[in-house]
């Protein structure tokens, strides 16, 4: 199970716990088709934290619904939260402890060894990343510990029927509270977005993020994705928009396979809406050296790294109209997929094709070697 970090502040969070969600929005904006991505990826039982900000994290929640959309204008409790939450997923309290961990004692304090970082967090606060962050399983077990032990061993708080978390705002100290409220706003389910992802690939522009909500929305769920990123049984986490450093670089979709919870494969899906090309090895190789070097238990012999392209069509690129000669663009880049493949940083790559037929997608893998 993937854990989500929520990032709130004092005017929002108090209304988080009293009303029982998480969300997440773009300023004024009515529509984010990237954090509509990240809040599809949420599952139930999913694990929740929440992050006050200048103050610390707060934990443990659980997902406990299916996330949605808010469409009031203005969306429910906004004017009292001070935000314009526009995707929201409902929540309960699992372990929740009274005091919070700081942001210095989780992050910026060193441990031991460099993989005992939460680098999910550092570089969601080094790029100003979006307010749902996936942190790894490694990641979310050390952030418990923190909270957990980090607070004198007090034990987590446990609420009766109609009580809530209220938080202190002098100490910032969850306290148990009666009057706890049921949400009563709009809880529109996530819309489909293929139509528009059909239209924008028949005008020639980009959709990525729009596949990304596609995926993220699906994994585990259509069979058509399980030779892609796992069928629902296998995978034990999903991440998307990744950041792998402090550069720009980000997976598109990140997944990890199980069967045991000991044999894992870690999958790394890099998501085109144009044809693949034989300089993309340069991510692949990026994402393939940063997982080796950051996730616990990655190697060479797990790490899978999955190419999912346009099928090309008509001979034009369809996003900068130029022509393209089908047999030579394939051959160039399966041939720069061998050299990778030689470099035995990975398992071989996987290589899939998609297109649009009867208002639906199909996908393909494609045989290059």
């Amino acid at each position: 199970m993937t854990t989500h970090v929520f990032i709130v502040n004092k005017e929002s969070f108090p209304f988080h716990l009293k009303y029982s969600f998480a969300g997440t929005g773009a300023a004024d904006k009515a529509e984010h088709i990237g954090l509509l991505a990240d809040i599809c990826r949420v599952r139930i039982d999913d694990p929740v934290i929440f992050y006050l900000e200048s103050v610390g994290f707060y934990g443990l929640f659980k997902i406990a619904g299916a996330p949605f959309i808010d469409t009031d204008v203005p969306t429910y409790l906004e004017s009292v939260m001070g935000k314009k939450l526009i995707y929201r997923v409902p929540i309960s309290p699992h372990t929740v402890y009274p005091l919070f961990v700081s942001e210095w004692e989780a992050l910026d304090r060193l441990p031991l060894y460099a993989k005992d970082v939460i680098w999910s967090l550092i570089y969601r606060k080094l790029k100003g990343n979006r307010g749902c962050t996936p942190i790894t399983l490694q990641e979310s077990d050390n952030l418990m510990k923190f909270i957990a032990n980090m607070r004198g061993q007090q034990p987590a708080l446990s609420l009766s029927e109609g009580e809530y978390f209220r938080l202190d705002p002098f100490t910032f100290k969850l306290e148990k509270s009666s009057g706890a409220q049921p949400y009563l706003g709009r809880m529109e389910s996530v819309a489909d977005k293929m139509a528009i992802m059909e239209a924008l690939d028949s005008q020639g522009r980009a959709y990525e993020d729009y596949l990304q909500a596609y995926f993220t929305v699906n994994i585990g769920r259509l069979p058509k994705l399980d030779s892609i990123a796992g069928r629902s049984s296998a995978v034990i986490w999903l991440g998307n928009e990744v950041s792998c450093g402090v550069g720009m670089q980000k997976i598109d979709i990140f997944t990890i396979t199980s069967d045991d919870r000991e044999n894992r494969t870690f999958n790394l899906i890099e998501l085109k809406c144009i044809s693949a090309y034989p300089s993309i090895i340069d991510q692949l190789r990026r994402y393939v050296l940063w997982t080796g070097s950051y996730i616990t238990g990655a190697i060479n012999a797990n790490i899978q790294p999955i190419i999912v392209s346009r099928k090309i069509e008509n001979g034009t690129n369809r996003i900068t109209g130029r022509p393209l000669k089908r047999k030579t663009l394939r051959d160039e880049t399966a041939g720069a997929l061998i050299e990778f493949n030689r470099e035995n940083l990975s398992k071989k790559v996987k290589w899939f094709e998609y297109y649009f037929q009867d208002h639906d997608i199909f996908f393909e893998e494609v045989s290059y070697e």
